[in-house]
């Protein structure tokens, strides 16, 4: 005998018993496979909702669908091929197949940079080592919309690289300014709130213990995620809510050794170390042997940022195999990492900075066009171009100076 499709029941809010009704008995082990809706029931449900999901987009007429179905694949195609990173990086080649440089390049490579550039490509960075070996040698012609002969320029290629001699000290200054803006948000922090009485801003040190080797970029990682565990732990043991503090850091390494350890900043409640309370709590979450942190009273903020900050600026006279060998150890690791309430912030920008002018002549503010192509900088200067982040830094000196810029 052929069992009975399940019924779908639905009951009224008010119930009235009817003599020539029976309704079928339900047992107590059958309720855990009783379903209000039928198979049958649930497809009609989805197809009712797809329907009214078309009744809501909006009219597109037929000439219009056409081309949009013809567009389809190729924009499928688009997206499958679209090759990951920045394009605006992309340099030209700069090895051949033995590793020597190629032909444009041979013999204008200044030696420590030709140095550091053929050793990331021996140690399997060779993104990095390509934009190392053209980096401040080639740029792309700028021309003012405006016409003026006078108003020529060229943007630098920068590789960018965390350790460059070249680059390095730019990233601190954009990092620095970037992260300037944390001030509003420090005062709010700094603020008197009931039960604490000291809100400060510290420099904060934490280390590992030192293996004798450089670590990988993984063990780099996992010493970040070490760093996050061990704040959710000083939120618990000592009562501090993360909306009433911030932390922020960079990894670097010693002069000449291995020695993997952090610089911060903390702005928020004061945290006990008399009897170093958070050097016990660290050695608890490294398990390794690790112990030692520092904290200590900051004079500013400014002051703290470009402790935390300072990261590479010591290793820019360093020699080149020990900067390609810092370039590994941190390949594809943050640069600064943030906690609580610097993590994300809701910061409002004053007016004007959101538009950093790049794509303006820094003389007379109309577009810069960019044209197509690499050319080295010093047949660009034949031509009479100058740098255009030079030549804006220079107009806005001359503002804050005289109130005009040069002509």
């Amino acid at each position: 005998m052929r069992e009975p499709e399940q019924i779908a029941f639905v009951l009224p809010r008010a119930i009235i018993p009817r003599d020539d009704i029976v309704l079928p008995e339900i047992k107590r082990d059958a309720l855990a496979d009783f379903t209000f809706t039928s198979p049958g029931q649930r497809k009609r449900n989805l197809r009712a909702s797809s329907d009214r999901r078309k009744e809501e987009q909006p009219y597109v007429s037929p000439a219009r669908e056409g081309d949009l179905a013809g567009e389809r694949p190729a924009l499928v195609r688009q997206i499958r091929n679209k090759r990951p990173g920045d394009p605006s990086r992309s340099v030209p080649m700069a090895f051949d197949e033995r590793g020597e440089f190629s032909a444009p390049l041979a013999g204008k490579v200044p030696k420590r940079q030709a140095e550091q550039a053929h050793l990331l490509l021996e140690l399997g960075l060779p993104g990095k080592a390509r934009r190392q070996a053209w980096c401040g040698l080639i740029a792309r012609r700028r021309d003012c919309f405006s016409g003026n002969a006078e108003h020529k320029f060229y943007t630098p290629c920068l590789c960018g690289n965390r350790y460059c001699p070249l680059c390095g000290p730019k990233s601190f200054r954009d990092l620095f300014t970037k992260h300037s803006r944390l001030r509003p948000l420090v005062d709010e922090l700094l603020k008197h709130r009931p039960g604490d009485h000291r809100p400060r801003v510290a420099k904060l040190d934490i280390t590992t213990r030192n293996i004798g080797e450089m670590p990988t970029a993984e063990e780099v990682r996992r010493f970040n995620k070490d760093i996050r565990r061990f704040f959710r732990a000083i939120e618990k043991r000592f009562g501090i809510s993360r909306r009433d503090y911030g932390i922020l850091w960079c990894c670097e390494f010693g002069s000449g050794n291995t020695n993997l350890h952090a610089h911060g900043i903390y702005v928020g409640p004061a945290l006990p170390q008399h009897n170093r309370e958070l050097s016990k709590l660290w050695a608890e979450i490294r398990a390794d042997g690790s112990h030692i942190v520092s904290i200590k009273q900051a004079r500013s903020f400014e002051a703290a940022l470009g402790h935390a900050l300072k990261y590479p600026s010591k290793f820019f006279e360093a020699a080149p195999a020990r900067l390609a060998e810092l370039e590994v150890a941190f390949d594809r690791v943050r640069r600064v990492h943030a906690l609580a309430r610097f993590y994300n912030p809701d910061i409002q920008r004053e007016p004007g900075e959101d538009e950093s002018g790049a794509g303006h002549c820094p003389i007379c503010g109309e577009l810069l066009l960019d044209s197509q192509g690499w050319h080295f900088i010093e047949d660009l200067k034949r031509e009479g171009r100058r740098d255009a982040d030079v030549v804006r830094i220079e107009v806005g000196r001359a503002k804050a100076l005289t109130g005009a810029g040069p002509p």
